[in-house]
């Protein structure tokens, strides 16, 4: 009798350790993350846009006047800074990445931004602009015409404006002129995995899942992992790295909730439980409670049932939420507690998102809220 006990108690114990985990979700480790020596680099440079219908910079612009003046030394034209005097030319900053890995030919999108007083880029041309890396070496050459998607104009003192237009793109219009190759095997002869999202559990995950494939690799802390392979030519490094990315690994995402109070708005996993809660806010008030039970299936044979179903003992949540305010009439629901139904009931009583958040970080100090709080 004892054993037969103790053989039910086991099975008791790892059913309720796959609903504990049941939650969990599958991710490939691509999508999560990425290769150590896998990185963008970021390119800056100093340029000039022209054609512009007036709206460039005034000659309060030093700066802008004196670019002109040197620009046009390189063709062979010597004029001074005071010849200079035209609105149809403004100064900018020319932004772009170049991606892991790019060679010579490539190109990319570069984003131009006046940095004068321009009023407007709409209709300009961005002249030939060096791109340099972070090293000061140039990597790339920007040239082309600007895309906007708005304008101003003004007129005796009238203006109409749409969107930001001193500030555009350039699609494609950079050009790699310098290779961005990294190495994918650090000092130590290993490769190191970086997590997109820093977790013990998920790195411990990716660490096994690794180790299945034969590779030896182990997590360094929570957001790296380093792996050794076999190193005997370049094409060996890439084919395990292929298979390593194409892994479906376990993961452990954190429980979060995203509060942006400038533009009220609440993002949350659906995961994210809560607790036995009690709100009072103005006229409101709201009682959540949640008492677990346990699922126990007729007739157990080892798994199925007399029916011949899976018998699987769950725990089940039954959860009372209480709404009571001077217009509203006491309201019973059942079902599991997330905040997605508190936000949700509290919504259908024609509360606000600000009143929301404001409920919401009172739960969150109360203890209420199973998850973390993010402010923005």
């Amino acid at each position: 009798m004892k054993v037969i006990f103790f053989s039910l108690m086991t099975v008791f114990t790892l059913l309720l350790s796959f609903y504990a985990n049941s939650s969990t979700n599958y991710a490939r480790l691509k999508d999560i993350a990425r290769i150590e020596g896998d990185r963008d680099n970021a390119l800056i440079g100093y340029g000039l846009v022209v054609g512009l219908a007036g709206s460039g910079d005034s000659r309060r612009s030093k700066s802008t006047i004196r670019s002109v003046a040197n620009t046009l030394k390189q063709f062979g034209l010597i004029v001074s800074d005071n010849e200079v005097n035209s609105r149809n030319v403004a100064a900018v900053m020319v932004t772009g990445t170049i991606g892991t890995f790019a060679e010579r030919g490539d190109k990319i999108d570069v984003s131009v931004s006046a940095m004068g007083d321009a009023r407007s880029l709409v209709g300009g041309t961005l002249l030939l602009t060096p791109l340099e890396g972070i090293d000061g070496r140039p990597y790339a050459v920007a040239q082309g015409q600007i895309s906007v998607g708005g304008y101003k104009f003004e007129q005796f003192g009238n203006t109409e404006q749409k969107n930001h237009p001193t500030v555009g793109i350039v699609p494609k219009g950079g050009m790699v002129e310098r290779g961005n190759t990294n190495s994918l095997v650090n000092e130590d002869g290993k490769i190191g995995i970086i997590l997109s999202d820093a977790d013990f559990g998920t790195a411990i995950n990716i660490a096994d899942s690794i180790n299945s494939l034969g590779y030896k690799s182990e997590a360094v802390h929570s957001g790296k992992v380093v792996v050794t392979v076999p190193n005997y030519s370049s094409t060996d490094v890439i084919r395990a790295i292929a298979r390593i990315q194409d892994l479906n690994v376990l993961t452990d995402e954190k429980a979060l909730i995203i509060v942006n109070e400038r533009t009220g708005t609440i993002v949350s996993g659906g995961d994210v439980k809560v607790s036995s809660l009690t709100v009072a806010h103005g006229n409101l008030e709201l009682s959540i409670k949640t008492q677990y039970g346990v699922s126990q299936p007729q007739n157990i044979v080892i798994g199925k049932n007399n029916d011949g179903g899976n018998g699987e003992t769950v725990v089940v949540p039954d959860t009372t939420i209480k709404v009571k305010d001077d217009n509203t009439s006491l309201a019973n629901f059942k079902g599991e507690t997330t905040v997605f139904v508190l936000v949700s009931e509290l919504r259908k009583l024609g509360l606000s998102t600000r009143d929301i958040i404001v409920i919401l970080q009172a739960a969150d100090k109360a203890g209420a809220i199973n998850g973390e709080l993010v402010l923005q």
